[in-house]
């Protein structure tokens, strides 16, 4: 009886892992489209910005940026 409900659970569990819905996708696209705003905030920034220091903040920002985008749409093509 024990063993039979641990597969039951263990199997469910494994099934919400496969699962991928269209709430899943939509959070996706909010994150994607938030963070191309933020990459283009950035590179404004960057490009009104004198101070050398500030520049060299706002690139490494923007790496991050750029990082987590590609991230996300590499996430994306998977869940499709």
């Amino acid at each position: 009886m024990q063993i039979k409900k641990i597969v039951r659970l263990l199997g469910n569990y494994l099934d919400r892992g496969k699962k991928r819905g269209k709430e899943d996708l939509d959070t996706i696209d909010d994150l994607l489209k938030r963070l191309e705003g933020r990459r283009d905030q950035l590179r404004h920034k960057l490009l009104q910005e004198k101070r050398v220091c500030k520049q060299k903040r706002l690139k490494a920002e923007l790496k991050i940026v750029e990082m987590k985008l590609k991230k996300g749409r590499k996430r994306r093509q998977t869940f499709k």
